[in-house]
């Protein structure tokens, strides 16, 4: 288990597949094999016995026709009654007689052999008897006696007998017997019948069929034609057909009967079959597993095997081509990481590895994002630390200044002068105050108030301030100056004419997720139109959106950005503003980032 956990993940996945799919299936292939092997051997044993039965049958009932017609000759009326009396007192004493009834014979013979057309050549007849004249069918028994299977025909004391000659037998029996046929046959089947007498049972000669075995045997036995069939005679000790297995009298038994048995000779199985009514074996030549391996049959096994093994491969140069890919992704995520994430991975597919791709590009975007702003906030708390250390020029001479002009004209009767001095140098020494980059809304507040009164010098009291701020909330930190740019932008936009009042509300609610800052005005407000440029340009700062009449609102733009620096990209401004029916900001701070004094 140690060695496999050590593999890498195409390795696993290989190993996987090979053991429980590639396996599985060439056992499940070889074991379909085996079965289909079986049954086609059964099936092809089954259709050879058949064949070969067939076969012998016909051939059988063939050979029992011509055994019957030699039977019908010799037993015939008329053959009888001329072997019987030339038997008992011989035919010289009836010529004309003698030469009627042989006339009847032969034309009787010669009628049954055309009729019946059952592959015999010619037919004749042997007698006991010494003839005055051989010839015409008629011949002495005498010419017999010294052939081989004339003397086995008699030793076995049978009425019928069946012999297959080959070449050299044959002419013997033709140079013996003194006459020759036309058959193109070099070998030929002899049939001899015996003809005996109707009473005393005495033999009074034989009547021998020569027959082509070409004629009898179909072409399955003509190896010219590629037949691979066989006929042994038992009593012959001779074949005929194709070509036989070596040793075939050694293979054969005397047990033979009439249904398909089988032969091994070495490695080779072969079937046979034995005729019924004759000592005469047929064999196929051509052994089983010759059918069995021409035989044309797609084994489904095979293409079980090739498909599972051609699916292994196929599935490991697909598993190894998509790891490579992950692997060169990966490769890149680490030059990616050791320059600075400034590059990206090419989404070059659509399947989960370009997901992952996709994903991790997601994710670089934001890291630079992260990283874009940690630099801006650092850079603004830089400035502003940089900024606010010049501003801390010798502040009090400036506050000494300012309470000297206030003294001055609250001697002189300018009440209202002087106080708008000393909210200005309140103001300025808010302003200028190095305490920090946030202060409590109590603070805020405060100034807010000084810069209506200040305000109020120049639109004669036309300003109004009131603040709706629960006492839970006034110790809260805020960034600085938060509220005096919005109040700037409510009275510089929302007072346009002199003769008119400007109410400003703010108000601050705790929710459950944020703070909201709410700063109202029932001032002039904007046009439709107008309000969509101010909105477009909080979120594209670097295009200078410029009032045809005002200046522009650095103000907002300002205050915008830094509560995204500040407090991240939750942090919302929304601008609600109808025109002749004021203005409405609101500001919603995070409630996890908002800080206590």
């Amino acid at each position: 288990m140690s060695l496999f956990t050590k593999r890498t993940l195409v390795q696993k996945i290989c190993i996987l597949s090979l053991l429980f799919l590639t396996i599985p299936t060439l056992f499940f292939s070889f074991y379909l094999y085996k079965k289909q092997t079986r049954e086609l051997h059964t099936q092809l044993i089954h259709e050879q016995g058949i064949a070969i039965e067939q076969t012998t049958k016909t051939l059988d009932n063939i050979l029992t026709s011509i055994s019957d017609l030699s039977r019908d000759i010799a037993y015939s009326q008329p053959l009888n009654n001329y072997l019987g009396k030339h038997y008992r007192m011989g035919l010289n004493k009836f010529p004309v007689w003698s030469e009627k009834y042989l006339g009847e014979i032969i034309a009787s013979i010669k009628y049954s052999l055309k009729y019946r057309n059952l592959g015999v050549n010619t037919a004749n007849i042997f007698t006991t008897t010494p003839l005055e004249e051989e010839g015409s069918y008629f011949w002495s028994a005498d010419r017999l006696v010294n052939l081989d299977f004339f003397q086995q025909f008699q030793e076995a004391e049978s009425e019928f007998g069946l012999f297959y000659l080959d070449t050299k037998q044959t002419e013997v029996f033709h140079d013996t017997c003194g006459y020759s046929t036309s058959s193109a046959d070099k070998n030929i089947i002899l049939v001899i019948q015996k003809i005996n007498t109707e009473y005393q049972g005495s033999c009074m000669g034989y009547i021998v069929f020569e027959c082509s075995p070409s004629k009898i045997f179909p072409t399955l036995f003509r190896p010219s034609q590629n037949g691979n069939y066989f006929a042994w005679f038992q009593d012959s000790q001779k074949g005929y057909g194709a070509e036989p297995p070596q040793n075939l009298e050694e293979l054969l038994n005397d047990d033979a009967n009439s249904a398909p048995f089988f032969i091994n000779s070495g490695k080779e199985q072969y079937i046979c079959c034995m005729m019924e009514h004759f000592d005469i074996i047929i064999m196929n030549t051509q052994p089983l597993t010759f059918y069995s391996s021409n035989r044309p049959v797609f084994s489904l096994s095979l293409v079980l095997a090739s498909f599972a093994v051609l699916q292994f491969i196929l599935l490991t140069i697909f598993i190894r081509k998509s790891f490579h890919q992950l692997h060169t992704d990966l490769n890149l995520m680490d030059a990616i990481i050791a320059h600075g994430f400034k590059e990206k991975i090419p989404e070059t597919r659509s399947d989960e590895i370009g997901m992952i791709a996709h994903r991790y590009n997601i994710l670089l975007d934001k890291i630079n994002s992260l990283i874009q702003e940690t630099v801006e906030k650092e850079t603004t708390q830089t400035q502003a630390q940089l900024k606010a250390l010049q501003y801390q020029i010798n502040p009090h001479f400036i506050y000494n200044t300012l309470s000297i002009f206030s003294g001055y004209a609250s001697q002189h009767g300018q009440e209202i002068l002087a106080e708008s001095i000393a909210s200005f140098g309140q103001i300025l020494r808010y302003n200028i105050k190095n305490d920090g980059l946030y202060a409590t809304i109590e603070s805020e507040l405060r100034t807010a108030v000084s810069l209506i009164n200040v305000y109020n010098i120049r639109y004669f009291n036309q300003l109004r301030l009131t603040t709706d701020v629960p006492e839970s909330v006034q110790k809260i930190q805020i960034i600085k100056f938060l509220l005096q740019p919005l109040l700037e932008n409510s009275i510089l936009h929302g007072l346009v004419s002199p003769n008119t009042s400007l109410h400003i509300h703010i108000s601050i609610k705790p929710m459950a997720d944020f703070m909201e800052i709410k700063v109202c005005d029932d001032g002039d407000g904007m046009s439709p139109d107008r309000l969509s440029e101010v909105l477009y340009s909080l979120e594209h700062p670097s295009e200078t959106l410029l009032d045809s009449s005002n200046g522009t609102f650095i103000g907002l733009q300002n205050i915008y950005r830094r509560l995204k620096l500040f407090y991240s990209q939750r942090a919302q401004l929304t601008i609600e503003s109808r025109e002749h029916h004021g203005t409405t900001i609101m500001i919603h701070i995070p409630a996890d980032v908002i800080k206590e004094e």
